[in-house]
């Protein structure tokens, strides 16, 4: 087979030389996740007959900045399944080139490529994202073994972002048709190169970290979206903050670069024409890092969400600082773009250790005071966890699990603490001789580790152990699940009902569970929960029918206080005419489509000033009335069968089921044996090639 794949490899070579000047072929490929991660949802994406929860949105990006009439180009994401080897490979063979990103949780997938069908082939693969980025140096410099399959497979890595690279990458491509087992060209900014390790110095260099305003729309018409849960959108990217053990600053910048208004609404508009509707993950760095843009956007997102009825909801990941005083209006304008829930990086619940990390964001402001607002404003909190800084202890692992569950947090994603290459994290416990050779840190889940913790390693990984069996049993997910109900407020702004593979799915996995009865994931405790959940949709319509009583009864006394088509207030009155605004002005945002968001805005403002003093005209105060008879119909709508806080129940069920099973699995691994790298056998290069 292989004499047969060289003669091709020769014909394939010679043809590639002869038409230099033909259109090229790009075959770009997603690497795999592992099922075992907590965002991969693989063990429960089939219930509402999706293949993976999200696209890859950096390839799509990429592919955009390609010359169009140059390349022909395919997207092989192997997360939405797996091609034949042998279709694979010749994919690859004849593809004049291969263009690959992702981080380092998909090193596995790659390395598999790279030592599978891409053996035998003679185009020259390229490797970018934050893998190419923050690992390039052990791709350039192999220790392990999936190293030096990395280093004989790769041709080229790309540092940062693709756009600026994209003639250098040409000319090389163009330069060095085919495959080569030597070592890879790296293209990353010389300045980069000269910092010291762990530099960040470098980080508000505006020559380095240029504008996202050319950008290109991303190539959706490479992708079949029916595969995909959710869909991405990039509103900005950097951060200006300076987490010691954080990598995404170092290639993305220390400071936001936004997009404008209309280029995020050109993007959304693109993502509405393929004929998605449901979610999309916002996938910034830290979405208010820069908030004078992010206002601004967020404007042009409820602009366009209401020119559209809503048709997408949104997640996305903050700082803590969100829930400052001075940000939280950006909570009001998230909840009325559509946002539904926020991935905060809590870290620690230990000021201590906080400052150790350079986390100063999570102690000036109280991560408590950030959740308790967004759960107000109708905005699920997810969070990050990191356990094994050298201020934890065995102890710190029982803070964290009680933080999550009194702040009824479902998803709460604790890893081991990482030291990522190039980070001050990374430099200092290299200085201090901690680090461990011989391992790949692709999961921060799993039993490895890359360094020696100041606690030991017995007590690290007993501890995180610990955090993982106590926040993902049956009871306390269900505990949890419950408590999202009670706190988190279902808006008007969730976007359409929901879809027919949500409802399918939502049937699907009631049968599998009821059909495993007590052996099953959730047994009687899955019931408890949508029973309860059932009944509190019930009661939130009572609730509601008792509100629209007592505004029909404050409306009437308000009417009969007219003169001269004026209404006049006493002081209660005004207390509950802005009550009633309030709750017009969100009825008005959402669904009167016909008035711009500026006009709105401003029909608001100046009614609650004429409130202030008392005296009203009555068709200003008519229209309040109406608006707010529009918004309790609504939340009345939404509470009716399936009522959204069951919708909600089951969707945490589905979830919990993915969260559980992965832990399930984490937990019954064998913890490892770290080898040294000094009583390792390297492979030798040419048994890789």
């Amino acid at each position: 087979m292989f004499d047969v794949i060289r003669t091709r490899r020769l014909f394939d070579a010679g043809i590639k030389e002869v038409h230099k000047m033909a259109r090229k072929k790009g075959l770009l490929i997603a690497p795999e996740f592992p099922a075992d991660s907590f965002w991969s949802y693989k063990h429960v994406i089939h219930y509402v007959k999706r293949k993976t929860a999200f696209p890859p949105l950096g390839l799509i990006t990429f592919a955009a900045q390609l010359p169009e009439d140059e390349w022909d180009l395919e997207v092989v994401d192997l997360n939405v399944g797996k091609l034949p080897f042998e279709m694979l490979q010749t994919k690859i063979q004849n593809a004049d080139a291969v263009f690959a990103s992702g981080m380092n949780i998909q090193r596995e997938s790659l390395v598999e490529l790279l030592k599978g069908p891409a053996q035998g082939t003679d185009t020259p693969w390229v490797l970018g994202g934050p893998m190419a980025s923050t690992y390039r140096d052990t791709i350039l410099h192999p220790q392990t073994e999936s190293d030096h399959i990395l280093h004989a497979g790769l041709d080229i890595l790309v540092w940062g972002e693709s756009q600026p690279w994209i003639p250098d990458l040409l000319k090389a491509l163009e330069d060095h048709p085919t495959h080569s087992p030597e070592t890879p060209k790296l293209f990353i900014p010389e300045r980069v190169l000269e910092e010291a390790e762990g530099s960040r110095d470098y980080l508000r260099d505006e020559t380095i970290f240029k504008t996202l305003d050319n950008q290109p729309l991303p190539r959706w018409d490479l992708l079949d979206i029916n595969n995909y849960r959710a869909l991405m959108l990039q509103t900005t990217a950097g951060c200006r903050f300076r987490c010691t053990f954080c990598d995404i600053v170092q290639f993305n910048g220390g400071f936001a670069r936004a997009k404008n208004q209309s280029a995020v609404e050109k993007e959304l508009q693109a993502i509405y024409d393929t004929g998605f509707r449901g979610g999309i993950f916002t996938v910034d760095d830290n979405f208010v890092s820069e908030p004078g843009a992010m206002e601004e956007i967020l404007h042009g997102m409820i602009e366009f969400q209401r020119n559209n009825n809503y048709p997408f909801t949104f997640f996305t990941q903050a700082s803590i600082d969100l829930g400052k005083d001075s940000l939280i209006h950006l909570m009001g304008l998230m909840r009325q773009a559509g946002f539904t829930s926020v991935f905060l990086g809590i870290e620690s619940p230990d000021p201590a250790t906080l400052k150790a990390m350079n986390k100063t964001q999570n102690v000036k402001t109280d991560p408590q005071v950030t959740i308790d607002r967004l759960q107000k404003h109708g905005i699920e909190v997810f969070a990050g966890f990191i356990y094994g800084s050298d201020g934890d202890t065995r102890q710190t692992a029982d803070l964290i699990v009680d933080f999550v569950k009194d702040n009824g947090i479902f998803s709460s994603m604790t890893g081991k603490l990482t030291p990522m290459p190039h980070t001050p994290l990374y430099v200092e416990l290299k200085e201090a001789g901690r680090l461990i050779d011989g391992h790949d840190p692709t999961n921060n889940i799993d039993e490895s580790l890359q360094f020696h913790p100041v606690m030991g390693h017995d007590h690290l990984q007993e501890g995180f152990r610990h955090i993982l069996s106590e926040l993902f049993s049956r009871q306390a997910l269900y505990k949890r699940a419950q408590s999202v109900l009670d706190r988190v407020d279902m808006h008007i702004f969730r976007g359409k009902s929901v879809g027919i593979n949500e409802k399918l799915g939502v049937v699907r996995f009631f049968i599998n569970q009821a059909l495993k009865g007590r052996k099953g994931f959730l047994d009687r405790e899955y019931f408890k929960l949508i029973k309860y959940a059932f009944h509190l949709d019930k009661k939130v319509r009572h609730a509601l029918h008792l509100e629209t009583e007592e505004l029909n009864k404050f409306w009437n006394r308000v009417l009969s206080t007219t003169k001269n088509q004026v209404i006049e207030l006493d002081e209660q009155g005004i207390q509950q005419f802005t009550q009633m605004t309030n709750s017009a002005h969100q009825a008005m945002i959402r669904y009167s489509t016909d008035k711009p968001l500026g006009e709105v805005q401003d029909f608001v403002k100046k009614t609650n000033a004429a409130a202030k003093t008392g005296s009203i005209a009555l068709d200003h105060a008519r229209e309040i009335y109406d608006n707010s008879q529009h918004y309790l119909d609504a939340k009345k709508e939404m509470a009716q069968f399936p009522g959204q806080h069951l919708i909600k129940a089951f969707e945490l069920c589905i979830v919990g089921a993915h969260y559980q099973t992965v832990v399930q699995n984490i937990l019954s691994l064998k913890k490892p044996v770290a080898i040294p790298l000094s009583q390792k056998k390297p492979t030798p290069v040419t048994e890789l090639v």
